[in-house]
Protein backbone atom coordinates (compact mmCIF):
# COMPACT_ATOMS: atom_id res chain seq x y z
CA UNK A 1 0.00 0.00 0.00
CA UNK A 2 1.58 3.51 -0.62
CA UNK A 3 1.43 6.48 1.51
CA UNK A 4 1.71 8.96 -1.70
CA UNK A 5 -1.58 11.37 -1.44
CA UNK A 6 -2.47 13.01 -4.78
CA UNK A 7 -4.67 15.60 -4.51
CA UNK A 8 -5.85 17.32 -7.41
CA UNK A 9 -7.11 20.51 -6.96
CA UNK A 10 -8.39 21.05 -9.69
CA UNK A 11 -11.13 18.72 -9.03
CA UNK A 12 -11.50 19.81 -5.64
CA UNK A 13 -12.41 23.51 -7.03
CA UNK A 14 -14.62 21.94 -9.35
CA UNK A 15 -16.41 20.16 -6.07
CA UNK A 16 -16.83 23.27 -4.14
CA UNK A 17 -18.32 25.25 -7.27
CA UNK A 18 -20.52 22.51 -7.40
CA UNK A 19 -21.77 23.29 -4.11
CA UNK A 20 -22.37 26.61 -4.48
CA UNK A 21 -24.38 26.20 -7.64
CA UNK A 22 -26.77 23.91 -6.04
CA UNK A 23 -26.85 26.47 -3.23
CA UNK A 24 -27.53 28.83 -5.20
CA UNK A 25 -30.30 26.37 -7.48
CA UNK A 26 -31.71 25.56 -3.86
CA UNK A 27 -31.94 29.16 -2.84
CA UNK A 28 -33.82 30.38 -6.22
CA UNK A 29 -36.08 27.31 -5.18
CA UNK A 30 -36.91 27.96 -2.29
CA UNK A 31 -38.19 31.68 -3.42
CA UNK A 32 -40.38 29.80 -5.38
CA UNK A 33 -41.58 27.21 -2.66
CA UNK A 34 -42.14 30.31 -0.61
CA UNK A 35 -44.06 32.26 -3.39
CA UNK A 36 -46.46 29.54 -3.61
CA UNK A 37 -46.49 28.00 -0.18
CA UNK A 38 -46.88 31.27 1.73
CA UNK A 39 -49.20 31.92 4.50
CA UNK A 40 -51.72 33.62 2.87
CA UNK A 41 -52.13 31.07 -0.02
CA UNK A 42 -52.61 28.25 2.58
CA UNK A 43 -55.35 30.46 4.22
CA UNK A 44 -57.08 30.72 0.83
CA UNK A 45 -56.77 27.45 0.11
CA UNK A 46 -58.36 26.16 3.07
CA UNK A 47 -60.24 28.73 4.23
CA UNK A 48 -59.46 29.58 7.29
CA UNK A 49 -56.37 30.16 9.47
CA UNK A 50 -57.38 27.60 11.84
CA UNK A 51 -57.90 24.77 8.93
CA UNK A 52 -54.70 25.79 7.74
CA UNK A 53 -52.49 26.26 10.61
CA UNK A 54 -50.90 21.90 10.42
CA UNK A 55 -50.17 23.28 7.03
CA UNK A 56 -48.40 25.72 7.90
CA UNK A 57 -46.10 24.93 10.52
CA UNK A 58 -45.59 21.92 8.23
CA UNK A 59 -44.64 24.88 5.71
CA UNK A 60 -42.52 26.40 7.92
CA UNK A 61 -40.62 23.31 9.34
CA UNK A 62 -39.75 22.63 5.33
CA UNK A 63 -39.08 26.28 4.91
CA UNK A 64 -36.57 26.11 7.84
CA UNK A 65 -35.14 22.95 6.71
CA UNK A 66 -34.60 23.94 3.36
CA UNK A 67 -32.87 27.84 4.33
CA UNK A 68 -30.32 25.01 6.84
CA UNK A 69 -29.48 22.98 4.04
CA UNK A 70 -29.11 25.98 1.66
CA UNK A 71 -26.67 27.33 3.90
CA UNK A 72 -24.42 24.15 4.38
CA UNK A 73 -23.99 23.54 0.64
CA UNK A 74 -22.50 26.89 0.43
CA UNK A 75 -20.57 26.80 3.77
CA UNK A 76 -19.14 23.34 2.41
CA UNK A 77 -18.45 24.44 -0.88
CA UNK A 78 -16.69 27.76 0.39
CA UNK A 79 -15.01 25.23 2.47
CA UNK A 80 -13.53 23.03 0.16
CA UNK A 81 -12.86 26.31 -1.87
CA UNK A 82 -10.31 27.25 0.78
CA UNK A 83 -8.66 23.58 1.30
CA UNK A 84 -7.91 24.07 -2.71
CA UNK A 85 -6.18 27.69 -1.99
CA UNK A 86 -4.24 26.75 1.53
CA UNK A 87 -3.34 23.48 -0.89
CA UNK A 88 -2.21 25.57 -3.48
CA UNK A 89 -0.26 27.69 -1.16
CA UNK A 90 1.44 24.88 0.41
CA UNK A 91 2.37 23.54 -3.00
CA UNK A 92 3.98 26.96 -3.82
CA UNK A 93 5.60 26.68 -0.85
CA UNK A 94 6.99 23.47 -0.73
CA UNK A 95 8.60 24.07 -4.73
CA UNK A 96 9.81 27.28 -3.46
CA UNK A 97 11.87 25.18 -0.53
CA UNK A 98 13.02 22.67 -3.16
CA UNK A 99 14.15 25.21 -5.22
CA UNK A 100 16.20 26.84 -2.45
CA UNK A 101 17.71 23.46 -1.62
CA UNK A 102 18.95 22.42 -5.39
Amino acid sequence: MSDEVRLSTEELHTLGAAFEVRAEELSRQLAAFRRRADAEALRDGFGSDEAARPFRELYEQAEHALVQLQQRLAEVGGGIKETVAQVQATEEELDEMIRSVK
